[in-house]
């Protein structure tokens, strides 16, 4: 008996060998035919030897520059990691000739490595450039890489004209590459538009196992992508399963609305199936050329609520530089201060000065003022003793909120709710608010009496984060009339339910929302020195108009 189920074992091994071994009778693309030399397109190679986002690190980096390119009119961009995967030069020579792709040219970059002074290997810093969800390695190649290949001159002695228009890039790469061209176009769909990942590593390295929620919640971006993967895909079963996540990542496509396509096989962690899937993945993605990709409908029932599908972000801007929080003003306006002078913004870019701030004076809302440990409306003390404020909202009837540092002297008109940040925002029926915590993926809830006494506080909202460890409440926080919370994070603004779930997220091309002002229908916030507004379908609650009442989304 034991023989025969040793030799039963041995047979199931073998079948399971069989259905993951390569098929090598698979017909070749033509498109992976190589082409006489005069057709082949020209290579060039440098180095990165120093780095400002990855210090120390060496690399190497390709160029090819197809026979058709012509410096008068700028090329379109195909980056790939580590190095020329895919046969990837011969394909585009033959799909660029054939008039399937547009006149790419394409950049190489191999991962870092840190050598020490006798040319060991100190560390490779593939897993951390690769697998890492924020958006350094976008930066990396906009600002590091792309600027030296610009620089280059070809052979014929002609200049590297490449598009920055994001519908004329793509980005590709395997494994740990395949994540990381997904999450340089995630974070930053004004680069990338057009996405070929295979086998990639979307599992529990660095955060890549977040990815198929986030997308589901992220109001759609501008992609087009191509997916592959083998069924028995698995490096280390540790982080998880390669193909199971790879699955969940298509799912969360279909259901965001994204035109994405995918190839899954019989094969595991290999490179075969995808370099033979290559020359299909760049006509698919370059199908319609030069037609824009363009942003999907997500099924996602929070955005279809809160946004007005007619209306997208528009940036505004009157000149003036913008570094400090935002506040909603009244109809539909923000206001801001800058250089100790304060201004009101419309969504129309007009610019009105209010008022001018003395110096040690901190705006804190639309009429109010703190400075020396007093607080001041519209120029009228209204509450002093209070050290350490770093929040304020103003209730109406006279009453006010206020953060601060350690329990200080108030009055009957202000509370005190201590071991604050400068986030704060107070429920449109008054009955709690929320504050930020630093370095958090929670924020605070703490009930509020009627006398405005704080009570029972408790991490209750949690947040998401892709910035690998650096997640803070960068900015304000706000409420609509439903109740729901609208807050100002790197990932961009993510609106959490009544029971503190994050059920929608916005992100911009510009990177980290830093703070938020939702005043009426308009939701401003600025990104940097950046202000964008979008005129939603949602309403911002302001605390000063006084307490409403809304619908309750119960336990759910």
């Amino acid at each position: 008996m034991k023989h025969i189920s040793f030799i039963c074992a041995c047979l199931l091994s073998c079948v399971v060998f069989a259905q993951q071994a390569y098929n090598v009778a698979s017909p070749y693309d033509p498109a992976t035919i190589p082409v006489s030399e005069e057709q082949r397109g020209e290579v060039i190679t440098f180095s990165i030897n120093q780095s400002l986002r990855y210090p120390g690190t060496t690399r190497e980096i390709l160029v090819y520059i197809p026979q058709q390119y012509n410096d008068t009119a700028p090329a379109c961009l195909l980056v790939c990691m580590d190095g020329i995967l895919y046969d990837a030069t011969t394909v585009l020579d033959n799909l660029i000739t054939s008039g399937e792709m547009p006149v790419t040219i394409g950049v190489f970059i191999n991962p870092g490595v840190v050598y020490d002074e006798d040319h060991n290997v100190v560390r490779y810093n593939r897993c951390k450039e690769f697998d890492s969800t924020d958006d350094t390695w976008a930066q990396f190649i906009e600002q590091e890489v792309l600027p030296q290949v610009r620089a280059l001159k070809t052979k014929a002695g002609q200049s590297i004209n490449i598009s920055s228009d994001p519908n004329d890039c793509a980005i590709t790469g395997a494994s740990s590459g395949g994540i990381a061209a997904f999450t340089a176009a995630w974070n930053r769909p004004d680069m990338f538009s057009r996405v070929y990942t295979t086998v990639g590593t979307f599992v529990a390295m660095r955060g890549g196992h977040e990815y198929p929620a986030i997308v589901r919640k992220t109001e759609p971006k501008p992609l087009r992508i191509y997916m592959q993967d083998g069924w028995y895909d698995v490096w280390n079963p540790i982080f998880g399963e390669w193909f199971e996540y790879n699955l969940l990542m298509e799912s969360a496509f279909n259901f965001a609305g994204y035109e994405a396509f995918h190839v899954w096989n019989r094969g595991n962690h290999s490179i075969k199936y995808g370099t033979l899937a290559f020359p299909d993945a760049m006509r698919w993605l370059w199908k319609g050329y030069p037609a824009r990709v363009n942003k999907g409908t997500s099924n996602n029932g929070m955005l279809q609520a809160i946004l007005d599908p007619t209306h997208d972000w528009t940036q505004v801007s009157c000149g003036i530089s913008i570094s400090g929080d935002i506040y909603p003003a009244a109809d539909g306006k923000m206001i801001f201060a800058a250089d100790n002078k304060v201004y009101m913004l419309s969504a129309d870019g007009t610019c009105q000065l209010l008022s001018t701030l003395k110096i040690g004076e901190q705006l804190m809302g639309e009429g109010l003022t703190l400075r020396s440990n007093t607080l001041y409306k519209d120029g009228q003390k209204v509450a002093d003793g209070l050290r350490g404020c770093q929040a304020v909202q103003e209730l109406s009837q006279g009453k006010y909120v206020a953060l601060c540092e350690e329990q200080t002297k108030t009055n009957s008109h202000v509370s005190v709710l201590t071991e604050g940040t400068r986030a704060l925002a107070i429920a449109p029926d008054y009955r709690f608010c929320v504050s930020g915590q630093e370095h958090s993926h929670h924020l605070i809830s703490t009930i509020m009496d009627m006398k405005n006494n704080m009570l029972y506080s408790e991490p209750f909202y949690y947040l998401h984060d892709l910035t690998n460890g650096t997640l803070a409440t960068a900015g304000n926080m706000a409420f609509d009339t439903n109740g729901n919370l609208y807050v100002s994070t790197p990932l961009g603004v993510q609106v959490a339910d009544h029971n503190g779930r994050v059920r929608a997220i916005l992100s911009l091309p510009a990177g980290a929302v830093h703070s938020l002002a939702f005043s009426g229908n308009y939701l401003y916030v600025r990104c940097g020195e950046k202000i964008f507004v979008r005129q939603m379908k949602a309403i911002g609650h302001n605390p000063k108009h006084g307490a409403m009442s809304y619908q309750s989304q119960g336990q759910g």
